[in-house]
């Protein structure tokens, strides 16, 4: 039996067609470049700067990254980093803006392991505030009873100058 060019061809584009789409079945797709978001960069070069010892420009990209919407895992090591910066000041302006932000840290991310970290700094914090609110309020007072003492020599040396003016009076009247 003769086979026929017609079955032969039909037969052959089946099995090219069936291997075409096996290989379009089997094809992958390519893989892309992952987004790196701002925060994420912003935080990686924060970083770099802290090992360079650059303390204000990773303070200025720390602050930009928990100004953004916050992303958990960099946002919660951010503010800890940024509290952790704030600390340095001795005014207490800066403790205080420590303090808010570890708040804000134990507020927004509870369960990261950065607030669980950051939990002693924080009682630290709230001890050293009151000796330093006292110390403020003392220096408060002492600066009133500074003034109240000025004012008080003031009235003295006025009441010593009303005598020695009714002494010269009464001697002018008994002329």
């Amino acid at each position: 039996m003769p086979v026929r060019s017609d079955s032969v061809v039909t037969v052959w584009l089946v099995v090219v067609l069936f291997l075409l789409g096996g290989c379009a079945a089997v094809k992958q797709p390519l893989p892309s470049a992952p987004v790196v978001s701002l925060q994420e960069r912003s935080f990686a070069g924060a970083l770099e700067h802290l090992k360079g010892g650059r303390e204000q420009q990773a303070r200025e990209l720390l602050e930009r990254v928990v100004a953004l919407s916050p992303i958990s895992g960099i946002t919660d090591e951010a503010l800890f980093r940024l509290a952790l910066l704030s600390t340095r000041d001795e005014t207490g302006k800066v403790a205080a803006q420590a303090q808010s932000l570890l708040e804000r840290l134990e507020s927004e991310f509870p369960f990261s392991a950065w607030t669980r970290q950051a939990a002693p700094l924080a009682e630290y914090l709230a001890g050293v505030r009151v000796p330093r609110d006292r110390q403020k309020e003392l220096k408060n007072l002492r600066d009133h009873n500074l003034s109240l003492s000025r004012d008080n020599r003031e009235l003295r040396q006025t009441i010593e100058r009303l005598k020695l003016l009714d002494i010269e009076l009464d001697q002018k009247i008994k002329r």
